[in-house]
């Protein structure tokens, strides 16, 4: 991983999600770019409850007082990112350099949301973002759905506390489907660095896919050794939120997939469980 997408607002839960991003960033000799998205002249509506369901569009214009606090916003989102590049030593950039690392990059962008991760999202590694609380409103759950739909890369989703630990000990959630590979294979610069893997089947491996075996040897190949857990199946998100527990692990490599790709995204039990209901750190890749 050589580049990592953060948005950035000046609230708590966005320097958490900076100081765990600049520290993975340390780790694998990455770059950060840090963008803020501003509204277009017309604004997009906010849901009354926007948890599961993605509304884009414009409907209303923004007056005076609106464009002004848009500004506000953007200076106090830069002011942050600004002292977290020197709190971390980041070196900051205009434009990359080749070869160059351990860079920070700061991006305005003016427009919707379902746009942001659909133009930075391909173009990066991995984004990151901050798990919404649950009676958030506003724009939170809606950022991370548009990651992981949008982005075409993993995404990780952090708590809004600080972890003492990141991507130290990691559980991968294997269901045999490619969705579950794909993660695993986007994982692997962390998979690699990571003192522990713990790969939890949930149930019986009877389905079309490579079993927890075959996936040990995979990554074997890349240098990781990992030890292999099943249990009854009888509730994947618990039992593997047990997992978590029971291994001591800082980290969740997962699959997302939706039961619907209409105007109301739901995402199966397990996703969303894992996604907006735990207070682990989950690197989730949706395909």
């Amino acid at each position: 991983m050589k580049v990592i997408v953060v948005p950035v607002a000046d609230r708590p839960e966005c320097k958490v999600a900076l100081d765990a991003t600049f520290g993975l960033a340390q780790r694998l000799s990455a770059n950060i770019v840090g963008c803020h998205l501003r509204p277009h002249r017309v604004e997009a509506t906010v849901p009354e409850k926007p948890r599961f369901r993605l509304r884009f569009g414009r409907s209303r214009p923004s007056d005076a007082a609106t464009a002004k606090a848009g500004e506000l916003k953007l200076k106090a989102a830069e002011k942050l990112f600004l002292q977290r590049v020197g709190e971390h030593d980041f070196e900051l950039l205009k434009r990359p350099r080749l070869g160059f690392e351990r860079g920070a990059i700061w991006n305005e962008m003016v427009g919707s949301l379902d746009r942001l991760f659909s133009i930075v999202g391909p173009v990066a590694d991995m984004s990151v973002v901050s798990r919404p609380a649950s009676d958030a409103g506003g724009l939170g759950p809606e950022f991370l759905l548009s990651a992981l739909l949008h982005s075409g890369k993993p995404v990780l989703v952090l708590p809004q506390k600080p972890v003492r630990e990141l991507a130290n000990r990691i559980l991968i959630a294997w269901d045999q489907s490619v969705d579950a590979a794909r993660a695993v294979s986007a994982a692997l610069p962390l998979l690699q660095q990571a003192e522990a893997v713990h790969v939890c089947s949930c149930g019986p491996e009877n389905r079309t896919g490579p079993k927890s075996t075959s996936l040990a040897r995979y990554l074997t190949f890349w240098g990781v050794k990992c030890t292999r857990s099943t249990t009854k199946g009888v509730d994947a998100s618990q039992e593997l939120e047990a997992e978590y527990r029971k291994t001591k692990s800082d980290l969740v490599v997962m699959g997302a997939y939706s039961r619907s790709r209409m105007s109301e995204v739901v995402f199966g039990g397990v996703t969303q469980r894992l996604l907006f209901e735990t207070s682990a750190p989950v690197l989730a890749l949706h395909s």
